[in-house]
């Protein structure tokens, strides 16, 4: 008896996370922006409230230069203000040297987890990231140096933003159902350091507390069998835009670098509509609240998870996978969502997970997940 593509299994087989070398706290990121000569006695005050209780310990980042030496800087220009900053090319440079790097890091780690995988039956390669680009891309540089097929099917999502992970997974799950010999490698890699900018825009400000580095990676299919463990069975995704948001978050092309555009509203947005997103996707699966045993929220920021928590009536240890990554690594845009995950896949609970992440539009993408022993 045939399946029914759309009725065909598809797994989350295997997650793995990595992030750059180098670290600082958010107590290091608050001194260093106060330590800048420029900024005026109204913006230090609200520096100083905007970093009183961010939720984040530390973030990662691909430049080096700060707390050194100027005279040692690989990035700025050796000046202690950091001026001139750099421009977009320059910056667009930085990201396209590193992303290489760091996917090959993170696709490297996932197979070298992954022994019975035959790399030569990866199929697809499906890359996300939206602060950089060139072509070729990272995409082309990962089939190159882990030796994958010539014939390999490549497929970028850029300039998405937050969301991106679950649109990602959603395309893998896709061509399983409708290929079930497929194997789709996904790497998500974003560089938010690259883009950090100076100017006392408090809209800037706000980016430059929350967002950092880091990449995913994971491996998709119809069958299981490569990976040891627990896997996560795809069940249903959806999308949502919410109307009249466009203006409260959104990702340009700068004069300097990529310019972020961040209301205040974003996380009222966020609460207001998270309930009904939540209610329509179970009841497109037949399932009531009940059947949720874990919850991975992107959280792209501690007043987003506070406000997600309040309205769908979870506990702060309920999202403890969302609040830790937080707490360890910061917003890491797109990537975030897979360090989320990884974290649940690892851990004891079984059953249901939906899973949720938010970015420009305001876009909000949602799926049910079940965990597999």
């Amino acid at each position: 008896m045939s399946i029914n593509s759309a009725e065909r299994p598809v797994y989350l087989q295997a997650i793995a996370t990595a992030v750059p070398e180098h670290a600082y706290t958010q107590e290091f990121a608050h001194r260093f922006l106060l330590s800048l000569p420029f900024y005026d006695e109204p913006t230090r005050r609200f520096l100083d409230r905007l970093y009183r209780d961010t939720g984040i310990q530390k973030r990662h980042t691909v430049i080096g230069d700060y707390g050194k030496d100027p005279a040692s800087f690989t990035f700025y220009p050796p000046s202690p203000d950091l001026r001139p900053e750099p421009g977009v090319e320059q910056r667009n440079d930085l990201f396209i040297r590193e992303a290489d790097a760091l996917s090959l890091r993170v696709a490297g780690k996932l197979l070298a987890g992954l022994p019975r995988l035959d790399r030569s039956r990866i199929s697809h390669l499906i890359t996300v990231s939206c602060t950089g680009f060139s072509a070729p891309g990272f995409d082309f540089h990962l089939q190159k140096s882990l030796g994958l097929s010539p014939g390999l099917h490549r497929f970028h999502l850029g300039f998405m933003g937050c969301f991106a992970a679950l649109p990602a997974l959603k395309l893998a799950a896709d061509i399983c159902r409708s290929r079930p010999e497929a194997r789709v490698l996904v790497v998500v890699l974003e560089l938010c350091s690259v883009h950090l900018q100076l100017k006392p825009d408090r809209e800037v400000m706000v980016a430059n507390s929350l967002f950092a580095d880091g990449a995913g990676a994971a491996l998709v299919s119809a069958q299981r069998g490569e990976a040891e463990g627990p896997a996560f069975s795809l069940e249903r995704f959806a999308t949502r835009t919410i109307p009249e948001s466009e203006r409260d978050m959104a990702w340009r092309l700068g004069t300097v670098a990529f310019d972020m555009r961040l209301s205040a509203y974003v996380p009222r947005l966020i609460q207001r509509n998270i309930g009904a997103i939540l209610e329509d996707l179970l009841a497109e699966a037949g399932l009531s609240r009940a059947d949720v045993a874990q919850w991975a929220i992107h959280p792209g920021g501690r007043a987003i998870l506070d406000r997600a928590a309040a309205t769908l009536g979870l506990k702060p240890e309920e999202l403890w996978a969302s609040y830790q990554v937080l707490r360890d690594y910061g917003n890491m845009s797109s990537a975030t969502l897979l360090f989320v995950l990884e974290l649940l896949l690892a851990g004891q609970a079984q059953g249901r997970t939906f899973a949720a992440a938010f970015g420009p539009g305001l876009t909000v993408e949602s799926a049910l997940l079940e965990k597999l022993p």
